[in-house]
């Protein structure tokens, strides 16, 4: 069953209702509509929304914000919500999601890129969440500076969001990789944008973990038993994270939703 809900003056949402009670479902609905009445979620919303009107930076350097202000917006966005807010682990899980990939946009705004401050090839999620948020925020600037010059309507920016919808949910599985710190070998260093989504990523980290797995059950496992071991306790915690993503994800989607309001 599907179950329409508009927020915050946004387009109807069809948010798919799975394995919830009536009563369950009202009571979420009921604390997704107290986050973003909340004045924190208008904090983060106003912070969003600054990182929507910066000029869009090369991807390496010239960054558009100072490295203090940056600083000072992720200080802020840290301190908002706490875990007692919510009663919904979903809503909880949705909210945390989205205070990360707002600290890493301020964070890619303000600082340089890691990437290039080292000779050593950095671990494949780190590579491609660089790459996936310099896409996101090219697009979601540009869109946000053709709305303001009128260029295009708040509506036709809405049909634009669709596809900046689902690359904020790479994004989020990108920020449960990078909380896990799980490693990818090094031959998914291939495009890192064009086409990317979860199946993809998940694909690709199904087959690094098999391929641990397989070296772990051969009689005499290569000396970098170790590593393989981390891998496989990497790629099951990530797991259990992703089927709290999962959980979350037509909370996240509202949310979200909201946030990327076409603001004039």
């Amino acid at each position: 069953m599907n179950k329409q809900i508009a927020f915050g003056g946004s387009l109807l949402l069809t948010v798919p209702v799975v394995n919830a009670t009536a009563t369950g479902t009202h009571i979420q609905q009921a604390e997704i509509q107290s986050v973003i009445e909340s004045q924190d979620w208008s904090t983060l919303k106003e912070i969003w929304q600054i990182t929507d009107r910066l000029k869009p930076s090369e991807e390496y350097y010239e960054f558009p914000m100072v490295t203090e202000k940056g600083d000072s917006l992720i200080s802020l966005v840290s301190s908002l919500f706490m875990v007692t807010d919510f009663a919904s682990p979903a809503t909880r899980t949705a909210v945390s999601l989205i205070q990360r990939i707002t600290e890493t946009r301020v964070l890619r705004a303000s600082r340089a890129n890691m990437n290039m401050l080292t000779r050593m090839i950095p671990p494949w999620g780190l590579l491609v969440r660089e790459s996936q948020l310099f896409n996101f925020e090219e697009r979601i600037t540009t869109l946000t500076s053709l709305v303001r010059a009128g260029e295009i309507t708040p509506r036709e920016f809405l049909t634009s969001r669709d596809s900046l919808l689902n690359r904020a949910e790479t994004l989020a599985v990108l920020e449960i990789l990078e909380e896990v710190q799980q490693q990818s070998d090094y031959g998914f260093f291939t495009d890192q944008v064009h086409g990317l989504d979860t199946d993809i990523i998940l694909a690709r980290l199904d087959l690094s973990y098999r391929a641990a797995l397989d070296t772990l059950s051969k009689e005499n496992p290569s000396e970098h038993m170790e590593h393989y071991q981390v891998a496989v306790q990497q790629h099951e915690d990530f797991l259990i994270r992703y089927e709290d993503f999962e959980n979350a994800k037509p909370v996240l989607r509202i949310l979200l939703t909201d946030l990327m309001e076409a603001k004039i």
